[in-house]
């Protein structure tokens, strides 16, 4: 999922996105780690995750925007600016009825884009499955101890470069924007002081599974710690890390 400025201006003026009708609530759910058919999954970690342990309906299918903010919001703790501004990016993959699938955010430039740090680009044929090499790189980039900022400026660096040298085409200045984000999600989603361990990185990228450290963790996800983890993360991407 992404966030955008314009999302959160948006979410702030008009609400987001409209409601839909009333849907049966998974708060009762056994959030026991079932890992879901990957032909059924997303190319996001986080979604599949929720997917995964009960947050969202488990076979990824007729999912609507309410029950998405709803998991956001009471499995990671997010306020409702912050979760309603992630959710005002998926209407574009609903059907008439409301509903999407996890299978619909593989489109190209909705959730998707270039440049992933864990996935292949559009135009080399795959981009919506998990590469493990290219989580271990990102793991390699902190030069032996845990993943932060300055080494996630790193890999956003790297991954660029990566990208532009396969044939990727120059992303636009939202899209850009949109991997800004999306670089510091888990960093702003774990809300571990500012260090991701490879143990937590491997149990949200490989198994697509939120640990407990995630879960249990009370303290608010906002709109404001996003921004305060991507500025930290840019200033080492301009002044170099």
């Amino acid at each position: 999922m992404h966030l955008t400025i314009t999302s959160i201006f948006q979410t702030l003026l008009t609400g987001g996105f409209k409601e839909a009708p009333q849907v049966k609530s998974l708060d009762d759910e056994d959030h026991t780690y079932i890992r879901g058919d990957i032909e059924n999954r997303s190319p996001c970690p986080g979604l599949n995750a929720l997917a995964n342990q009960g947050f969202l309906p488990r076979d990824g299918k007729d999912l609507t925007l309410t029950q998405v903010e709803h998991a956001l919001m009471t499995a990671l703790h997010m306020d409702k600016l912050a979760a309603r501004s992630l959710t005002s990016a998926l209407p574009p993959l609903c059907r008439k009825d409301g509903t999407f699938d996890l299978v619909d955010t593989r489109r190209h430039n909705v959730i998707e884009h270039d440049s992933s740090f864990t996935r292949l680009d559009f135009h080399q044929g795959d981009n919506y499955t998990f590469q493990p090499a290219m989580l271990q790189a990102m793991i390699d980039d902190a030069d032996g101890g845990s993943v932060t900022l300055r080494s996630l400026a790193k890999t956003f660096i790297r991954r660029n470069k990566e990208s532009r040298a396969a044939g990727a085409p120059r992303l636009p200045l939202g899209l850009w924007f949109v991997r800004l984000f999306q670089a510091v999600g888990v960093m702003n989603t774990a809300q571990t002081g500012g260090v991701l361990t490879k143990e937590l990185l491997e149990a949200v990228f490989v198994e697509e599974r939120f640990p407990d450290v995630i879960l249990n963790n009370p303290k608010p996800r906002t709109v404001f710690t996003l921004l305060g983890n991507a500025l930290g993360m840019l200033r080492y991407v301009i002044l170099g890390p």
